[in-house]
């Protein structure tokens, strides 16, 4: 009688879809900070002493950031032959 292949696929399934939930959360902060440093830059505004620079930079930050979930989610795809079950 055949193992099946992968012991630990549940959980490598529970954290493709908990990367999939930061690389989510981590790319809409980037475009929310993105549309606020356009605005920023547009209406002119200078509250708090921050230029539209500080929002463009926060939004490169968290662009960065989502990559290390890209990457893992990419990995465990890989290692465990997630995308031959589609095929």
């Amino acid at each position: 009688m055949a193992e099946k292949p992968f012991k630990d696929r549940e959980e490598a399934k529970k954290q493709l879809i908990t990367c999939g939930n930061w690389c989510t959360i981590s790319e809409g902060l980037s475009f929310l900070l993105i549309i606020i440093g356009i605005i920023w830059r547009l209406l002119k505004l200078d509250y708090y002493d921050l230029d539209s620079t500080f929002w463009f930079l926060l939004a490169i930050f968290f662009a960065i950031t989502s990559l290390a979930p890209h990457i893992h989610m990419a990995s465990i795809s890989s290692q465990l032959g997630f995308d031959s079950e589609h095929k």
